[in-house]
C-alpha cells in the first residue's frame, strides 16, 4: 500500500478507505517494523483521520512515540492525537508537555514542529495553563538560541511564532496568514505574551 497517496486522496478527494485497506494498515502499524520507517508518518495520518480515538486505537498510535522511533513517524503520532483525535486528558498533556521539553534535541525535529503547533491549539482549547506556561519559557529559550546564531533552532522558532499567532488568530476571529522568516516572527515574538494565556501576562 501507498500510504502517502491514500493520505493525499484523503485529504482532496474525500477518499473513504474501505475496510480491506484499513485492515492491512492496521496490519502494518502493528508491526514491529513499522516504528522505524518513514511511510509510517502517512500510514498514521490515515490511520488516525479515517478512525476514531478507541483505547485500542490510541494505544497503537502511542507505540510510535517511543524514544527509538522515527521521527518523522513520531511526529505523525504527535499529530494523530492530539490534533486530529484531540486529546487533552491530564495524561495526554503531561506527555505534550514532554515533547516540548525535548524540542532542542537535534534528533526530535520533526516531532518538536508537531508538539508545538499541538500545545498551542489545546492551550486555547483547554484553556491550559500549563501549556501556556510551559510554551512562553520555551519561546524564550528559542529566541536565545536564535541570538547566539544556533541555526538549528531557527526554523523551530518562526514555527513557534507562527504556531502562536495562527493558534490565536483563529481564537479570536481575526485574519490568519502564513510567514516563514525571521523579520516576520519576531513581532509575534515581542508581543509573544499577546499569544498565551492571559494569566501569565
Amino acid at each position: 500500500m501507498d500510504f502517502s497517496v491514500i493520505y493525499q486522496r484523503m485529504k482532496f478527494e474525500a477518499y473513504e478507505i474501505p475496510e480491506e485497506e484499513r485492515s492491512q494498515l492496521t496490519d502494518y502499524l502493528k508491526s514491529p517494523r513499522s516504528a522505524y520507517r518513514l511511510e509510517s508518518n502517512a500510514a498514521i495520518l490515515v490511520f488516525c483521520y479515517s478512525s476514531e480515538p478507541t483505547s485500542e486505537n490510541v494505544t497503537l498510535v502511542r507505540k510510535f512515540l517511543a524514544k527509538d522511533a522515527v521521527d518523522y513517524s513520531r511526529s505523525a503520532a504527535v499529530t494523530g492525537l492530539y490534533r486530529v483525535w484531540k486529546l487533552g486528558a491530564t495524561a495526554d498533556i503531561d506527555d505534550l508537555l514532554s515533547f516540548l521539553a525535548l524540542s532542542l534535541d537535534e534528533s526530535r525535529h520533526d516531532t518538536s514542529l508537531a508538539a508545538i503547533g499541538c500545545a498551542f491549539l489545546l492551550m486555547h482549547r483547554l484553556n491550559d495553563r500549563r501549556l501556556s506556561t510551559t510554551l512562553m519559557r520555551l519561546l524564550e529559550a528559542l529566541h536565545d538560541e536564535v541570538r547566539r546564531e544556533n541555526d538549528f533552532v531557527v526554523n523551530l522558532f518562526i514555527h513557534a511564532c507562527w504556531s502562536a499567532y495562527d493558534n490565536w488568530a483563529q481564537r479570536n476571529g481575526q485574519r490568519r496568514t502564513h510567514f516563514d522568516t525571521i523579520e516576520e516572527a519576531l513581532p509575534v515574538y515581542r508581543d509573544r505574551s499577546k499569544y498565551l494565556l492571559e494569566s501569565i501576562n
